[in-house]
């Protein structure tokens, strides 16, 4: 079924790059609106729900840590809280309008992601340990996908492919500035491809992995999380931050992803 899903996913993926590199342009063209207010609202807070999936799982798997008294137990540990606070940092920052350049009030933000962090502690420690330790491979999988899309591999290509958004081109020279997505165009300062918007709405994938498989459940959460995604993948062609093939490769990779972790995660699909 992994395998079936995965080569599925890049059949898809291919063809689509294919049709995109030709049509591109006239797409955003066709359907570019920078006043659709659900469009801007998802720009500003779309990205809360993927920083706060992260941070969920990573709760569980704080909470779920076996401790011992070893160095690499200990930096473990460590690094564990730090990144779960940093999950909890960016869903703060967007909520609190970082995506609309507002000034933000930083060390405000940070206590309040030291109380969030301290709050998932006291209601888990409540929990037995053992009823969460089955999903400590779907918490693995929905921490390392936020980091891993949503960030390292959306910005490795970001910063070298210098792509101009639909609406920056619209802004300064007109469609003259269009590259299409094979050509990168260097470090310039122009960052829309991959759209990093687009893996961090799929970065709350791994929801479904809580969910038994080949239940009424799992297949709701499926269908609502891609229902999420594509929603957030149309806002950033109609507000004209990304083109159709920048959203694709944000959504694939993040697919790909998220695949990827569950093989090696062995969490249940």
């Amino acid at each position: 079924m992994r395998n079936k899903a995965l080569w599925s996913l890049i059949a898809v993926w291919v063809v689509l790059a294919i049709v995109f590199a030709f049509t591109d342009l006239q797409i955003s063209q066709a359907i570019y609106n920078p006043n659709a207010g659900w469009a801007k609202f998802l720009e500003a807070y779309g990205q809360v729900p993927g920083g706060l999936a992260a941070f969920g799982c990573g709760a569980i798997l704080l909470h779920t840590y076996k401790l011992e008294k070893k160095f690499w137990s200990v930096l473990g540990l460590i690094s564990l809280y730090l990144i779960t606070l940093l999950a909890a940092l960016m869903a703060l920052m967007d909520l609190f309008g970082a995506q609309e350049k507002v000034h933000l009030n930083m060390p405000l933000i940070f206590v309040i992601a030291l109380v969030l962090l301290a709050a998932a502690r006291v209601v888990l420690g409540g929990v037995p340990v053992e009823k969460l330790t089955p999903y400590k491979s779907a918490a693995k999988v929905g921490l390392i996908l936020l980091f891993v899309a949503g960030i390292l591999t959306v910005w490795a290509f970001k910063i070298p492919w210098g792509r101009w958004t639909y609406r920056d081109m619209l802004a300064d020279k007109g469609i003259s500035l269009f590259t299409p997505w094979y050509l990168p165009q260097g470090n310039n300062g122009h960052n829309s491809f991959f759209s990093g918007h687009v893996a961090f709405f799929f970065s709350t994938m791994p929801i479904v992995l809580f969910f038994k498989k080949q239940t009424a459940d799992r297949g709701v959460a499926l269908a609502i999380v891609f229902l999420w995604g594509i929603l957030g993948a149309m806002s950033r062609l109609v507000i004209g931050a990304h083109f159709a093939s920048d959203v694709l490769f944000g959504s694939c990779e993040t697919i790909l992803w998220f695949l990827l972790l569950s093989k090696w995660s062995k969490a249940d699909l």
